[in-house]
C-alpha cells in the first residue's frame, strides 16, 4: 500500500507549546510537575506539608469539604489539545481505491484459478499436504483482506457518492463471498475428513472477517448477516463429534437467518435456510417451507426440499421419522403432504380425523409446550389461507 493508505485513519500531529509565559504574565511560571497524575501530585504536596509541621495533628475533613483541600497556591491543570487530523482529498481516495482494486483483481484471479484446478482433479489422487493447505488458506485470506481494504476505502466518510456506488456496481459483496469464501469452502468440504482441521480454521477466519465488515461497513449489512448465517451452517454441518457444539452453531446460524428474514420478510430463500435448521421439528419445518413458497419472492427449490419432509411420512412402511413424531403432528404433516403432492388422496380424510381426534389429549400432555407448536400450526394455516385467496 502507498503512503496515502495510512491517511485514512491517521491524522497529522504537530507538537506545540502547551504553556507560554505570555499567557499569564502576572503570575510566575509554576514549577514543573508530573502532568500524568495531578491527584497524585496534590496528595504528595499535602503529605509533605503535614510532615513539615509535625506538631499539628491532621484530621480528615468532613464529607462536605472537597478533598484535597483547595488552597491559593494550587497549580493550574494543563489540558492537552486534541491532535489535528488532516483530511484526505478525493483525488487521493480515488487513487487509493484504484490501487486496491487492481491488487484485488490479481488475487481474485489466482483464487479462481487454484479453486477450479483443485475441484477438477480427483480427490483421492491429489491429496494436499499441510503446507499446501496453509498456502491456499493464506491466498484466500489475502483476498478477504483486499476486499476489506476496498470496502473501507470506497465507503470512507469523505468518499463521494460515485465512489460509494462502486462496491455495488461491481458486485463486490457477492464476489467476496463466491471467490473468497464459498468456492474454497466447497473444495474443503469435498476433501473431508482429511481437510477438517483446515476447514475449521478457514471458517473461523471468514466468520471473523464477516463480523468485522458487519460492524464497519453497514451499507451492505443484509449481505453480511446472511453470510454469517451461511458460515454458521457450514460449521454446524461438519460437527459430528460434539453434540453441544453442533447445537451452539445451529443456534448461531438460526440467529443470523432470523435477523435477515426480519429485515427482508419477502425473501423466501431465508425461510428455506431456517427450515433446514429446524430439523427434526416437523411442524417448524412445515411452517418455514410453506413460508418460503408463499412470500412475494418465493424460493423455487423449496418445492423439492419440502418433499424430504413429506416422503418419509407418506411412505407405506414405518421409518425412524414416523416413530419419532407424536401422532397429532404426524397426522397434520401427512395431511399437508397429501394436499401438496396430490398423492394418496384417499387417506386425506383419515389423516384429518386422526389429527382432530388426538389434538385435545396432545395439548393436555404437552401443556405449555403446545404454545410453540400451536402457534406454528396457526401461522401455517393462515399462510395457506392467504395463499389460496391470492391465487
Amino acid at each position: 500500500m502507498d503512503d496515502s493508505r495510512a491517511e485514512f485513519d491517521r491524522g497529522s500531529f504537530q507538537k506545540g507549546k502547551l504553556w507560554s509565559p505570555d499567557d499569564d504574565a502576572a503570575s510566575p511560571r509554576p514549577r514543573p510537575y508530573d502532568k500524568a497524575n495531578v491527584a497524585t501530585h496534590q496528595r504528595q504536596r499535602v503529605s509533605s506539608s503535614s510532615q513539615a509541621k509535625p506538631h499539628r495533628q491532621s484530621h480528615p475533613p468532613p464529607p462536605s469539604d472537597p478533598w484535597p483541600p483547595a488552597s491559593a497556591d494550587d497549580e493550574p491543570i494543563e489540558i492537552i489539545k486534541q491532535p489535528e487530523t488532516r483530511p484526505i482529498s478525493q483525488e487521493q481516495l480515488v487513487a487509493e481505491v484504484k490501487g486496491i482494486y487492481a491488487g484485488l483483481v490479481m488475487v481474485e484471479s489466482k483464487c479462481i484459478e487454484v479453486d477450479n484446478a483443485q475441484s477438477s482433479q480427483n480427490d483421492a489422487a491429489n491429496k494436499l499436504n499441510n503446507e499446501q493447505w496453509q498456502a491456499l488458506i493464506a491466498l484466500h485470506r489475502t483476498l478477504l483482506h483486499e476486499h476489506h481494504d476496498f470496502f473501507l476505502a470506497s465507503q470512507h466518510p469523505s468518499a463521494s457518492p460515485a465512489l460509494r456506488r462502486l462496491a455495488a456496481k461491481y458486485a463486490m459483496p457477492a464476489r467476496m463471498w463466491r471467490h473468497g469464501i464459498h468456492s474454497f469452502l466447497e473444495l474443503l468440504r469435498h476433501r473431508l475428513p482429511a481437510s477438517l482441521d483446515h476447514m475449521l480454521t478457514f471458517i473461523y477466519l471468514a466468520y471473523s472477517m464477516m463480523a468485522l465488515l458487519y460492524e464497519t461497513v453497514p451499507a451492505f449489512e443484509d449481505t453480511w448477516i446472511e453470510c454469517l448465517g451461511d458460515l454458521g451452517r457450514y460449521r454446524m454441518a461438519i460437527e459430528d463429534d460434539d453434540v453441544r457444539d453442533r447445537e451452539v452453531w445451529t443456534a448461531v446460524s438460526r440467529h443470523w437467518y432470523s435477523k435477515a428474514s426480519d429485515k427482508a420478510p419477502t425473501t423466501g430463500r431465508l425461510y428455506h435456510h431456517l427450515a433446514i435448521l429446524a430439523r427434526p421439528n416437523a411442524l417448524q419445518q412445515l411452517y418455514y417451507y410453506t413460508k418460503s413458497l408463499c412470500v412475494d419472492m418465493p424460493f423455487a427449490s423449496a418445492r423439492d426440499s419440502i418433499m424430504t419432509l413429506f416422503d418419509p411420512i407418506m411412505a407405506p412402511t414405518p421409518n425412524l421419522q414416523q416413530s419419532r413424531l407424536p401422532p397429532t403432528e404426524f397426522a397434520c404433516v401427512k395431511a399437508h403432504g397429501i394436499l401438496f403432492s396430490g398423492k394418496q388422496q384417499g387417506e386425506l380424510e383419515a389423516s384429518m380425523n386422526e389429527f382432530f381426534q388426538h389434538l385435545d389429549s396432545h395439548i393436555g400432555r404437552t401443556t405449555r409446550r403446545w404454545l410453540e407448536s400451536g402457534y406454528l400450526l396457526y401461522r401455517h394455516l393462515k399462510l395457506l389461507r392467504c395463499h389460496w385467496l391470492w391465487d
